[in-house]
C-alpha cells in the first residue's frame, strides 16, 4: 500500500506549527541580545543591512517575532531597540528593500495575528506620501533668496555667514538642505525648523531623516513626527521616540494622516497598559516623567539563527 501523501503533508504542517508556536514563546527572549549584536556594528547604513539580510533569510513567523519583541520593547523604554528601529526604517520603504515575496508574506501574516504595529513598517510605495505639494511651490526653491541661483545657494550652504545660512533653512531644494545639514555652523534648533516647516519639500525631511548627526536628536524626531509634510513611514518611525505630551498631541492632531494618528493612539494604549502592570520592573524615572525599565534580568537569552535555521530545517524536510 502506498503512503497517503496527504497524511504526510498534514503531519509535517501539524510540525511546523508546533515549531512555530515554539519560536513565538522563545523569540522575546533573543531580542535584546539581537538589539546588542546590532548596534555592536559603527555605523546605521551597515545596521540596516545587516538588519535587512536577516529578515530577507529569516521565516516570516520568526521575522514577525523579532520586530514585534523590538517593538513591545520599544514601548517599555528600551533606547536600544528604539535606534534600531531607526537604523531599519532608514531603508525606504522597507517591504521594497525585503522584496516583495518576503514583504507580503510577512505583512499578511502580521495582519492576519492583528499586529498592526509591525504591518505599518510595510506600508505600499503609494501610503508613503505626507500631504502633497505642487510644482509650482517646489519650483519658487528660496522665497527669502528668490534671485540667487542654486549653485550660489549651495556654495554659500558650505560657508560661514550666519545671515546667509539663516535665509538658506527656508530653501526648498534637498541638495542645498543635505549641505546645511552638514555644515558646522548649523545646531539642532535649526534643523528642528527645517524639519517643523510647512509647507515644505518632503525630500527636505527625507534628507533630515536620514543625516546620522540629527535623527538622534529628540526634538528632530518631534519635529518630524508632527509635520503633516513627513512622508508616513517617517513620521511612524518617529513615533515610538516621542514622549507621552507630544504623542498624545499627535494622536489628536486632526492635520496628520490617519495611520499616523491611529497608531500614536494604539502607542498611548500600550504605554498605559503598561504603566498599570504592577509587575513591570521599573527601575527609574528618564527625562521628562519618561519611565525606563530595567530589563537586564531577562530570560535565558536564545539565538535568532539557531531558530532561523531550525525552520529552514524543516521546510527542507516538506513533502512535495
Amino acid at each position: 500500500m502506498e503512503p497517503d501523501h496527504s497524511l504526510n503533508v498534514r503531519a509535517f504542517t501539524m510540525l511546523l506549527d508546533v515549531m512555530r508556536t515554539s519560536i513565538d514563546a522563545r523569540a522575546p527572549g533573543e531580542v535584546r541580545s539581537f538589539i546588542d549584536r546590532v548596534l555592536a556594528l559603527p555605523d546605521r547604513p551597515m545596521r540596516a543591512a545587516v538588519l535587512i539580510e536577516r529578515l530577507r533569510r529569516y521565516e516570516a513567523h520568526l521575522c514577525l517575532a523579532l520586530l514585534e519583541g523590538m517593538l513591545d520593547r520599544i514601548v517599555r523604554g528600551d533606547t536600544g531597540a528604539r535606534e534600531v528601529l531607526l537604523d531599519l526604517t532608514s531603508t525606504r520603504p522597507l517591504g521594497e528593500a525585503l522584496g516583495y515575496t518576503s514583504a507580503r508574506a510577512l505583512y499578511e501574516l502580521a495582519r492576519k495575528r492583528d499586529r498592526l504595529s509591525v504591518a505599518r513598517l510595510f506600508l505600499s510605495l503609494e501610503n508613503l506620501a505626507g500631504r502633497e505639494v505642487d510644482e509650482a511651490f517646489l519650483k519658487r526653491e528660496n522665497m527669502k533668496m528668490p534671485d540667487e541661483s542654486l549653485g550660489w545657494r549651495k556654495a554659500h550652504a558650505r560657508a560661514t555667514d550666519r545671515m546667509k545660512l539663516d535665509r538658506l533653512l527656508f530653501d526648498r531644494n534637498p541638495a542645498v538642505i543635505q549641505l546645511l545639514l552638514k555644515n558646522p555652523r548649523i545646531v539642532e534648533r535649526d534643523v528642528v525648523r527645517i524639519a517643523a516647516m510647512r509647507p515644505t519639500n518632503p525630500e527636505n525631511l527625507i534628507a533630515v531623516f536620514r543625516h546620522p548627526r540629527w535623527i538622534p536628536r529628540y526634538m528632530v524626531k518631534v519635529a518630524l513626527a508632527c509635520n503633516p509634510y513627513t512622508p508616513v513611514d517617517i513620521a511612524l518611525a518617529c513615533l515610538p521616540h516621542l514622549m507621552l505630551p507630544k504623542l498624545r498631541y499627535v494622536a489628536a492632531n486632526g492635520k496628520l494622516k490617519p495611520v499616523v494618528r491611529d497608531s500614536a493612539r494604539e502607542l498611548l494604549a500600550r504605554r498605559a497598559q503598561n504603566l498599570a502592570d504592577d509587575d513591570l520592573p521599573v527601575h527609574r524615572l528618564g527625562v521628562g516623567g519618561e519611565i525606563v525599565l530595567d530589563l537586564s534580568d531577562e530570560m535565558v537569552e536564545l539565538d535568532f539563527e539557531a531558530m532561523a535555521r531550525e525552520l529552514e530545517a524543516w521546510n527542507v524536510e516538506q513533502p512535495e
